[in-house]
């Protein structure tokens, strides 16, 4: 990912229904539709330390759900999803670079 100073330069996807991150992904606006749709992340382990922001852009019935991949965990050490269920909440995570995903920021 570039950088401006300390400061990473974000590049938005906009996909919808069920996406599978590339390990150059580091922005998805996400629209689920009216049904919730998975936006699976890379593992943690092929993109050390990559920050990584995913945002519902939609205001449809379905959710966008951020999905491990492998046996991945984000955020505690069990969870293996997260759901966005409200248009504009976004996370912003971050690989360990081993096996998880940490919570940086949420809405």
């Amino acid at each position: 990912m570039a950088e401006f100073g300390r400061f990473p330069i974000f590049s938005p996807k906009s996909v919808s229904g069920a996406y599978t991150m590339g390990l150059d992904d580091n922005c998805i606006l996400h629209t689920a539709g009216g049904s919730d749709a998975a936006v699976t992340l890379p593992l943690a382990s092929q993109v050390k330390s990559k920050v990584i922001y995913i945002q519902k852009v939609d205001a449809g019935a379905g959710a966008t759900v951020i999905t491990r991949s492998g046996s991945d965990t984000i955020g505690d050490a069990s969870a293996t999803t997260v759901s966005l269920g409200t248009r504009f909440y976004f996370r912003l995570l971050m690989s360990d670079g081993v096996s998880r995903w940490i919570v940086l920021s949420t809405t």
